[in-house]
């Protein structure tokens, strides 16, 4: 039997800075399925818009590397006005696929900010002058804002991704039997450091049968929203016991997530990024971890949870932080039995010398973050025996 499957994701969140101005263009979002299908449809977002987006149409096509058509487009039928907040399906398409292959979504937008979306590793998206949805050959734009993220991503030392708006799921018909593995988290899925060269073996040990999403926003803490007091505060989205309906139960599609969230909650508070009174107590995060976990398995997914990163030698970090974090852990240690899957990322990543510390070979430079190598660390430590069932 044919079901509608995921083959690309992301949460969405206001983005802030990085937003994309109005005047008429095309949005170019360049995939390469790790599942089959023989129709896609597109989920477009303006949830965390502050006007309508007016379009002009929404097409499918196979594609090069580089986003140049290499076959013909197929019309996926949509509304003309995204309502600010709003979300919406697209009507089908028939393109046939198979795992493996490259095809794009191109949106026109005649009118409307983009200003709902999210910062993506592993994903191209082109901006093209006018409508330019069945144009070939791509004539991508450059934009000030990417200046703009590559000036932060030196001044703070922390990676910012491409920003992708307006997309927030990309499904193919597939009759394969294909599901889809969520990874719900903060920036340290988000920079997609460990989780592409994770979704790399997923798909060389199960080819075609899953395709990895990961729906992960930069900050995002597990029992608060975003401060009021942190001035760009939209970039952490709400929190995850909030947005855990949107980003994951809605979708019949998932059989398993991996959980990796909680540092956050420890870090911002008595910070430019939340008050001292948001300190939470190490129970209360641990039963909020525990709650993500309940909830998903209620809805017949199977859970990987994680301990907390080392963190610290980060900016944020204190050793109250990291004594928290120490007793978090020790607590998820102890009920691990109440997850489906346990990764110890703690233990993976720690510096053997400095046990509150991540080796200093893992992380970038904020020291927090997760580098290549760190990265490939907790990829290569997932047990992939767990997708099996």
């Amino acid at each position: 039997m044919k079901q509608w499957v995921q083959c690309w994701g992301q949460a969405h969140a206001p983005l802030s800075a990085f937003s994309f101005d109005n005047h008429c263009r095309t949005v170019r979002l360049v995939l390469q399925s790790a599942i089959g299908g023989s129709a896609v449809r597109v989920r477009l977002s303006n949830e965390f818009g502050k006007e309508d987006v007016e379009l002009s149409g929404v097409c499918a096509a196979p594609c090069s590397e580089d986003g140049a058509l290499t076959g013909d487009s197929v019309d996926l039928p949509a509304p003309k006005t995204l309502a600010a907040g709003e979300v919406i399906t697209t009507g089908e398409g028939r393109l046939n696929l198979a795992a493996g292959d490259r095809f794009c979504v191109s949106v026109c937008v005649r009118e409307g900010r983009l200003t709902s979306g999210n910062l993506m590793s592993g994903v191209q998206c082109l901006l093209l002058p006018g409508d330019r949805r069945h144009s070939i050959f791509p004539q991508a734009q450059p934009r000030f804002n990417d200046s703009l993220r590559h000036f932060a991503t030196g001044l703070l030392q922390i990676p910012l991704q491409t920003p992708i708006p307006l997309f927030e799921t990309v499904e193919l018909l597939n009759g394969d039997g294909a599901k889809s593995i969520v990874v719900f988290g903060d920036s340290l899925c988000q920079q997609g450091f460990w989780v592409n060269p994770f979704a790399a073996r997923i798909h060389a040990a199960y080819p075609g049968a899953f395709s990895v999403i990961n729906r992960s926003i930069m900050g995002n803490r597990i029992l608060r929203d975003a401060s009021p007091v942190f001035p760009l505060k939209g970039f952490y989205g709400t929190r995850a016991l909030t947005r855990l309906q949107r980003d994951v139960l809605q979708f019949s599609d998932v059989s398993h997530v991996i959980l990796m969230l909680g540092a956050n909650d420890l870090l911002h508070y008595a910070t430019i990024n939340g008050r001292p009174s948001e300190k939470p107590s190490p129970m209360q995060l641990v039963e909020g971890v525990f709650a993500l976990a309940q909830e998903m398995q209620a809805h017949g997914i199977r859970v990987m949870g994680c301990t907390l990163v080392n963190f610290r030698d980060c900016v944020d970090a204190t050793q109250e932080k990291s004594d928290l974090c120490d007793l978090v852990n020790t607590l998820i240690r102890a009920n691990a039995d109440r997850f489906d899957g346990f990764l110890d990322l703690a233990a993976v990543t720690a510096d053997p010398e400095h046990p509150q510390h991540t080796r200093p070979d893992y992380v970038g430079g904020d020291k927090m973050h997760f580098n290549a190598t760190g990265g490939s660390a907790v990829a290569n430590a997932i047990d992939l025996a767990f997708f099996r069932t």
